[in-house]
């Protein structure tokens, strides 16, 4: 249960974080993903000791979903140039994270009823979360390689800042 209290809060401050202008330093940005996907694998490892389960099939499915909420998030990320370039979530980004916890809980009342076990394990809630943000930093990174062209991401009308 703490683990769970301390990953939630944990989860939050990221959230939160991924609204404030960072630096789009390619390395950086898929450190984090990263990290959590291989702890949370970690963590896995140690929560399967009873095996699969025929309907954790499910993670899958999740999986893809969260990639694809992190994959817009990447898409509706702004870009400005300020001490080199940096880049936010936009509003848009408070709809997206509300998918992907809709997504996280649907799974886990779906996995309840069909008797999958790792739906709910800490593990997966943190390569779930990896998974979403290693999809909207290998996106943010590849809109990074035209920052400095007038390619249409590149909006003039605000200042300067990329959509």
């Amino acid at each position: 249960m703490v683990d769970d209290v301390l990953i939630a809060v944990a989860v939050g401050i990221l959230i939160v974080r991924q609204f404030q202008w960072r630096s789009a330093e390619p390395r950086r940005m898929l450190l984090m993903p990263i990290l959590l996907i291989v702890i949370g694998l970690v963590c896995l490892g140690f929560e399967l000791g009873g095996g699969l389960q025929p309907a954790d099939w499910l993670l899958v499915g999740e999986l893809v979903l969260v990639a694809g909420t992190g994959t817009a998030m990447g898409y509706v990320t702004r870009f400005r140039q300020a001490d080199g370039l940096q880049y936010r979530l936009t509003g848009a980004g408070i709809g997206l994270w509300a998918v992907f916890l809709a997504i996280r809980i649907g799974s886990f009342a779906l996995a309840g009823v069909l008797g999958a076990h790792l739906l709910d394990a800490t593990g997966l809630i943190l390569v779930s979360f990896g998974v979403n943000r290693l999809a909207a930093s290998l996106v943010v990174r590849h809109r990074t390689v035209h920052c400095g062209d007038k390619s249409p991401a590149y909006d003039q009308g605000n200042g300067g800042t990329r959509r």
